[in-house]
Order: C-alpha cells, then structure tokens, then sequence
C-alpha cells in the first residue's frame, strides 16, 4: 500500500501537514465569513518580549521585538508553520537525508508564517483604515486585543464586526485601570477617525 511504502517521517510529516491545513482552512473561511470566533484564529498570545501573567498579552504593536508589529507566535502562525513545513518535509524526506529535510522544512515553516503575518498586517490595516466609518459604532461592544492602557496614557487594540467586517481599531481609555485582553468594552466616543475610546463593561 501507498501508506506502507512511506517513512516513519513522511507519515508523521503528512499527518500534521493535513491536519494542519485543515484547520487553517476552516479558521480562514470562519475569518472571511466574519463568523465569531473566525478572529480566535489570531491566537491566544503573540510575542513582543513583554509578558503579562494577567492575560498572556504579551503583544505590542510598537515593540521592535515584534517585527515591526508582525504578530508572527500565533495560533495562525503555528498553523501556517506546521502546515508549510511538515509538506515541504514529506516531500524532501524521500530524496534527503531526514535531517536535511526537517531543517528545509522548519525554514521554509516560519517563511510561511512570516509572510502570513505580513498578509493580515496589510488586511487588518486596510479594514481599519479611513474607508470605514466608526462613528457608527459608538455604542457597540468589542473585544480587547492588545491591553489598553489606563488613563490615555497609550493605545491598545479592540476588535468587533462593523460594517460587515471584522476590524481591528486603535483604541484607548480613561479609566484608572488598565483593560486586559479579552475583556469586553463599549465604543463610547472617538478621538480621531480611527482611535475609539472604549469604556469597560461592568
């Protein structure tokens, strides 16, 4: 049988890789449809070097460590990751040695996340551009991305379905503590044409 005739690499490489593209597949319909849940597929955790225990933010668009604001540790990077490198693996294995073929594939993996990382940067950029008009959304409900700090003092990110998308906007807030991810708040005013003020729920 086909199966048979595999490496122990090749059939682990293409188990992950199926399973893998899969679940890509169906988080990325979830995101073009603009189901909830379909912006899960960001990831609970991206990477700037800045932990925080409370929420596992540990994202900072403004971080240098990020990659300029790439969100590349992601559960959409991890996908991208295995997904790309496992194939590139199973089709390498027969003619390299595993180990070659692992180190291409582990390569040609975060290649594949970096670019999608570039790819939603340039999607979400466009959603959150001028095009759309946000004070419409005064009033909605949206959810943290990237902690918001207390006070003004700095920007954080929320995302909500608006105009038949799914945006992410700048936002800030003038309550005395910060708001962790996840949290849900309300749109209560702008500050510009793509900064909200948000206010946490109670």
């Amino acid at each position: 049988m086909w199966w048979e005739n595999l490496s122990n690499l090749q059939q682990l490489t293409f188990v992950i890789g199926t399973i893998a593209t899969v679940i890509m597949i169906l988080f990325i319909i979830l995101m073009l449809l603009g189901i909830e849940g379909g912006d899960s597929f960001d990831g609970d955790v991206a990477f700037d070097g800045d932990f925080d225990a409370g929420d596992l933010d540990v994202y900072n668009a403004d971080s240098v460590a990020s990659i300029s604001g790439l969100r590349i540790v992601t559960i959409r990077g991890g996908l991208a990751f295995f997904s790309i490198g496992s194939w590139t693996t199973y089709l390498l294995a027969e003619t390299m040695l595993p180990i070659v073929a692992i180190a291409i594939g582990m390569v040609a993996g975060v290649i594949a996340a970096i670019l999608l990382a570039m790819t939603m940067k340039a999607v979400l950029k466009l959603e959150s551009s001028g095009n759309l008009d946000y004070s419409t959304a005064i009033g909605k409900i949206a959810t943290v991305y990237i902690r918001i700090p207390k006070n003004a003092i700095g920007k954080g990110k929320v995302n909500f379905n608006h105009q038949g998308k799914l945006v992410e906007v700048d936002a800030i807030t003038n309550e005395d503590e910060d708001i962790l991810r996840k949290t849900e708040v309300e749109i209560i005013s702008l500050i510009d044409d793509t900064t909200l003020v948000v206010k946490k729920i109670k």
